[in-house]
């Protein structure tokens, strides 16, 4: 059978292809690969060693090993996550986009000249839609139970709420304590459509979690107490790298800020599980029932925010 493949377009419109033996580097340096396991980009936001493609047992996947972000079908992958590739799959690095093959055969390599030193990590303003998902009551319970308690319920809930926001094509940004921040990018997909994933993938989570509190409420004593609240907010974001792993993604913005104070005022000041911005009300209005809460003080910001409250059915 012949080997899966990658092909691509270079920027003096050259196709190429390199056929997927066992592992492909894709960057700006990929050193101690030969020509036959690598694909070189001549581009200063691209890292030295920025994904590995892997075939292992017949199934292929892709790792971001990367500081600017690796998109596999316009969806950023995770900082350091690895993601299965199929047929027809497209990976975008920089300015490259590339198409997975599986298979026909073929041979061919191509790496554009041309190598430089350091990264040169991209800044850019994007807008983008965040989902942040916080827990109540889980300081108490953590005091009052065992750490391998409180490892298991929050290794469930992880695993759960992460597998949503994949399947509803967001990024998980990091997990903090009890909470989780995920995003949708604008820039590759409709705005609205960006919106509505993320707002399903909340209701999605929110009966995730009630079946992760029955499923483990007889192993786990407390459960009963314990809730969540989610934060949608849309606006504009500085996105960029700080500090010294790959996985520290920075994302400065107001709209960041207000999505964290949302999950934490739901379930709590405010009796309804997932609050939404009106920015992203406006993204999704007659799309999805939504309950105007008018506009309310928000500890720590000036003035009032106009929120609405997302059903859960």
């Amino acid at each position: 059978m012949a080997p899966p493949y990658l092909e691509w377009t270079d920027e003096n419109q050259q196709a190429h292809r390199i056929d997927i033996a066992d592992r492909l580097c894709i960057g700006r340096t990929c050193t101690g690969l030969d020509t036959r396991r690598r694909i070189l980009l001549d581009n200063p936001r691209v890292s030295r060693d920025h994904a590995e493609i892997k075939l292992t047992a017949g199934r292929l996947n892709i790792t971001d090993n990367s500081s600017n972000g690796t998109w596999v079908n316009n969806i950023r992958m995770t900082a350091g996550a690895t993601k299965d590739l199929s047929d027809g799959d497209c990976i975008r690095i920089g300015r490259s986009l590339m198409r997975i093959g599986c298979p026909e055969a073929g041979t061919g390599t191509g790496q554009p000249p041309g190598l430089t030193e350091m990264t040169n990590v991209a800044s850019l303003e994007e807008e983008v839609t965040s989902l942040v998902t916080d827990m109540r009551g889980f300081s108490a319970y953590s005091q009052s139970h065992a750490s391998s308690e409180v490892y298991g319920l929050m290794r469930e809930v992880f695993d759960q709420f992460s597998k949503i926001i994949e399947a509803f094509k967001g990024t998980v940004k990091d997990y903090a304590g009890d909470a989780v921040f995920a995003f949708w990018e604008h820039q590759f997909e409709d705005p609205a459509t960006q919106s509505m994933r993320a707002c399903r993938a909340a209701r999605r989570q929110l009966r995730s979690f009630d079946r992760i509190l029955r499923d483990l409420g007889q192993q786990y004593a407390g459960l009963d107490k314990l809730k969540m609240g989610w934060g949608i907010t849309t606006g504009p974001i500085f996105l960029s790298h700080y500090g010294s792993r790959r996985t520290d993604l920075a994302m400065v913005g107001d709209c960041v800020n207000l999505a964290s104070r949302l999950s934490g005022m739901a379930n709590k000041e405010i009796g309804d599980d997932i609050l939404v911005c009106a920015s992203t009300a406006a993204l999704i209005q007659n799309k999805i029932p939504l309950k105007d809460l008018g506009r309310i003080s928000i500890r720590g910001r000036q003035g009032r925010e106009h929120l609405f409250a997302l059903s859960a059915a």
